[in-house]
């Protein structure tokens, strides 16, 4: 089984230059990550799906499915981050076709939210440190991807659907080991547009809270031509300004690229993701025989 080939290596978390003082979204990586694997659940199908999960500092568990291609590798890996009210299971099938072309991809089931209860402030704090789960969540996750012998550290990417696009436009700006970032529907209004239909009493924990968390301040930090932008015209959830806000935030970092689709992706729209990672992740063109590759 999978895990005792790693057991040696996952004592704890990997190295990351960017976990200091400076960053809002630092974690213990010297944690314990504790690593399960409860063994493939889809036998008999070309890609192994493990059911797995690990351990963030405090604590608290996160759920996850690995999708690994046949081979000794090193194979280059990425993380799938599903939208609001999703899970582990939800962005699944599209892992699996990334990993039909030799890629080893973690689909996670992030933190949920507190109910919102208490003051407004309140509610504010709690939505901040949900977020701050979610990206120490997905953080441990490249650190688990870092620490399978079958994966090459060099090259992980990730790919973030709604929700998930947003906790990647952020993570695109302070995660220096994910090298890609392809996001799905990912738009966020402007803290400030927040904060000026709010009482004004209420305004600077806004801007205090909301502000720290803000995808538009950090995919602006974000390397150039890291990160492509998958749009729908159609976008019933999302806002056209929302999505445009983060294309504009995002700058000289993102391409985008934009679909006859509404809120879900299109065939279209996995098309040129799988093209962009292929090239981005210097993928060979092979397939795994007889596993399905997406649209």
């Amino acid at each position: 089984m999978l895990v005792v080939a790693i057991a040696t290596t996952l004592g704890c978390g990997g190295s990351n230059d960017k976990a200091g003082a400076d960053d809002p979204f630092a974690y213990d990586t010297t944690a314990p990550l504790r690593y399960g694997d409860r063994g493939v659940v889809n036998k008999g199908y070309p890609i192994a799906v493990h059911d797995v999960s690990f351990s963030v500092p405090g604590g608290s568990r996160i759920e996850g499915m690995l999708a690994v291609p046949p081979g000794k590798g090193p194979f280059p890996a990425a993380l799938y981050l599903h939208g609001s009210g999703g899970d582990r299971t939800q962005l699944l099938v599209p892992a699996t076709w990334l990993a039909a072309r030799g890629v080893a991809v973690l689909t996670l089931t992030t933190p949920e939210a507190e109910s919102g209860s208490g003051s407004a402030e309140e509610r504010l704090v709690a939505e901040r440190e949900a977020v701050t789960a979610t990206v120490v969540a997905t953080r441990r996750g490249i650190d688990l991807l870092e620490a399978l012998p079958r994966v090459d550290s060099e090259r992980i990417a990730l790919v973030g659907w709604s929700a998930g696009a947003r906790i990647g436009a952020i993570l695109a700006g302070v995660e220096s080991r994910i090298g890609s970032f392809g996001l799905l529907s990912g738009g966020s209004t402007p803290v400030a547009e927040y904060a000026a239909q709010a009482p004004e009493e209420l305004r600077p924990a806004i801007e205090r809270e909301l502000g720290a968390v803000d995808p538009l301040r950090w995919i602006a930090l974000a390397r150039p031509g890291s990160v492509l932008l998958l749009n729908g015209r159609n976008d019933e959830v999302v806002p056209k300004a929302a999505l445009q806000a983060l294309a504009k935030a995002a700058g000289p970092a993102a391409t985008v690229r934009t679909y006859d689709q509404g809120h879900a992706p299109s065939p279209a729209a996995f098309t040129d993701l799988h093209a962009w990672l292929a090239e981005r992740l210097d993928l060979d063109g092979s397939l795994v025989k007889g596993a399905a590759t997406g649209p």
